[in-house]
């Protein structure tokens, strides 16, 4: 098994009519010379497949960003999920399988794609990721941006029955019943928001309860030496400010949260 370098991904990409290209509709520069340029889609051994159609969960199925009117541009927000496929198809023969991940500048912004993988040799179709927005800024989905990069290797022996002779029926997009299946917000902001709040502020009783009795012990018994006491009292205070900031945070994260269901609710709608 050999994984394909550059020249041999550009020619089977590129091939003509009858032939089938192992990858469809990948954006190539159309001077041969920039074809091995760091801005190509193809690179020393991989190619770089971009966004095409962007589904929601939670959307009726005829709605904006639904399984029959899939979105093109979508701004994704913190713990939010979406459903992405490629602008390019593949078609892959039996002696050739391929492996799909996200880009080091995809999850280095804090996009993290649940089901990126193996591609059976002899698959016919575009590929589908689920993505989850894991960081504090939105992530623009925008159609022809760069989402995957899938490396190709060719097998030493042709698959017996590759992934069509096993699926005639073919791949198909996203549906209705699949998307639904998803939650729209992964992580449950508010939820874990209010929860965390409710234990925080339990831990920050009983810790500084505990704090006081101490100190109030050491002080008037004397049980220790008035450096220890200094020193329980410095403790004191790191723990109450280090305490005090994870509530802020957790008020703030709940806070933030409410505002942007606000907007939610009061923007207008807009087209694809």
């Amino acid at each position: 098994m050999s994984l394909l370098r550059d020249e041999e991904l550009i020619a089977a990409i590129t091939v003509q009519a009858p032939a089938v290209p192992y990858v469809e509709n990948v954006a190539l520069p159309a001077d041969p010379a920039e074809r091995y340029s760091k801005d190509s889609p193809v690179q020393a051994s991989s190619i770089d497949l971009r966004i095409g159609n962007v589904y929601l969960p939670g959307e009726k199925e005829t709605d904006l960003g639904g399984a029959q009117n899939p979105k093109h541009d979508h701004s994704l927000r913190t713990g939010e999920t979406a459903v992405v496929t490629t602008m390019e198809t593949l078609h892959l023969p039996n002696n050739v399988a391929g492996f799909g991940f996200p880009p080091s500048r995809v999850s280095f912004k804090g996009l993290l794609m649940t089901n990126p993988g193996h591609v059976d040799p002899g698959y016919q179709g575009v590929m589908r990721f689920t993505v989850i927005n894991m960081a504090r800024e939105p992530y623009p989905l925008e159609r022809g941006g760069k989402i995957v990069t899938l490396l190709l290797f060719r097998l030493d022996n042709a698959a017996h029955a590759g992934w069509l002779q096993r699926n005639p029926e073919g791949s198909s997009l996203p549906n209705h019943a699949s998307i639904s299946r998803l939650s729209r917000d992964f992580v449950d902001v508010e939820k874990r928001a209010k929860e965390q709040g409710v234990k925080v502020t339990a831990v920050v009783a009983g810790i500084l309860a505990v704090v006081a009795v101490i100190l109030q012990a050491v002080t008037s018994g004397h049980l220790f030496y008035r450096d220890d006491v200094e020193d329980l009292k410095n403790r004191q205070q790191i723990v109450e400010y280090d305490l005090k900031n994870r509530v802020d945070v957790e008020r703030k994260l709940l806070d933030l949260d409410n505002r942007l269901k606000d907007l939610e609710r009061a923007k207008p709608v807009l087209s694809a």
